[in-house]
């Protein structure tokens, strides 16, 4: 894991506004490697105050495009985005077109239309690497993260580049789920499951049997107003506009192997094997190994890096590029995320 070197934990930061400057040309920026001595992932900053992020970007936008896919990520730092007010007013100028988040599998509060709060999960607990809706036919390619406020500890959110994670994987592995894919199995419930109702953005019953149909989703409802769904796809992807082969699914992520042991063991007791809110195998449907799941954990852990969060933050991701998750904090820690442009991959 390689992480950004900074001074100590800042103190929280008030971001002063400053009288905003002209419309910029890529002259006011300077570009530097976020993570020193890789090319993966671009640093942003303005080298006058008051630089407007959304004129910026849409007098510059041909630059961000290609510098998105050089890089996989691009930091925006100390630009003129102090709150959530702001940022919805910079993602709904984008070129980029924002979407609706389907398939949901973590609760999440919405700022604005499109516009959500990061994952709602415990502080102390940690988010794996992963990208976004790996098991979708259709995603999106590009997703925003904004620090509306920091965190006191921690907090980080870490990223990675996707395509160097396949140079992890056991050649073995790696050939046999290029071969078969993957398989996500999902229950949906009231209780231990993330609900149907809200997983589906409040969808109605026929809806969702619609959606499922046309997403290639097989499901079953069950007792309980319960719902339970299978998918496979592909676990590599080749990406759209630089065709390179890129990670991508979510096998190890939602793997058993990979939860906590006093998890698993209170969730099989509750609902057994065949009610886990989220359980992977191979395409074939067949189980994937305890240690192919751990192996491939550590394939992401190896292309780990972080950054502190300041306020005023703007990450912008290329999906297929990049995986990201969460650290453990203390501390308020608001960080806000849209997703943008719609992809639907080849059938698999």
């Amino acid at each position: 894991m390689i992480e950004l070197k900074s001074s100590p934990k800042m103190a929280k930061r008030t971001i002063t506004r400053s009288r905003q400057a002209p419309i910029s040309s890529l002259d006011l920026v300077a570009c530097t490697e976020l993570f020193q001595g890789d090319s993966y992932a671009l640093l942003i900053t303005p080298q006058v105050p008051g630089v407007s992020l959304k004129d910026w970007t849409r007098t510059n936008q041909s630059f961000i495009d290609q510098k998105l896919l050089q890089h996989g990520a691009i930091l925006f730092r100390g630009f003129d985005v102090y709150g959530d007010k702001e940022f919805v007013e910079y993602v709904r100028d984008s070129q980029y077109q924002l979407i609706e988040y389907v398939e949901r599998s973590s609760p999440r509060k919405t700022i604005a239309n499109n516009v959500f709060t990061s994952t709602l999960y415990p502080d102390d607990e940690t988010i794996a690497l992963h990208n976004e809706n790996t098991a979708s036919i259709s995603f999106a390619l590009k997703v925003w993260f904004f620090c509306e406020e920091e965190p006191i500890t921690g907090g980080a959110t870490p990223i990675g580049c996707s395509k160097r994670i396949l140079q992890h994987i056991d050649p073995d592995v790696l050939d046999k789920f290029r071969k078969v894919g993957w398989t996500l199995h999902r229950n949906y419930g009231k209780y231990l499951a993330y609900d149907w109702k809200d997983a589906f953005a409040g969808r109605s019953k026929s809806e969702v049997e619609e959606y499922c149909r046309v997403n290639q989703i097989d499901f079953r409802w069950k007792e309980d107003d319960g719902l339970f769904t299978s998918q496979t796809r592909s676990a590599t992807i080749i990406h759209p506009q630089t065709n390179e082969e890129c990670w991508f699914n979510h096998i190890a992520f939602w793997h058993r192997a990979n939860l906590p042991p006093f998890v698993l063991e209170s969730m099989l007791s509750q609902v057994g094997e065949e009610g886990l809110p989220f359980d992977t195998l191979y395409g074939d449907g067949t189980r994937i190994p305890d240690d192919v799941a751990r192996h491939l954990k550590e394939a992401y852990l190896k292309e780990k890096k972080m950054f502190d969060w300041q306020k005023g933050d703007v990450l912008l991701i290329d999906n297929v590029l990049s995986v990201h998750g969460r650290e453990a904090f203390t501390g308020p820690r608001k960080v806000r995320v849209a997703m943008a442009d719609l992809y639907s991959r080849p059938e698999f």
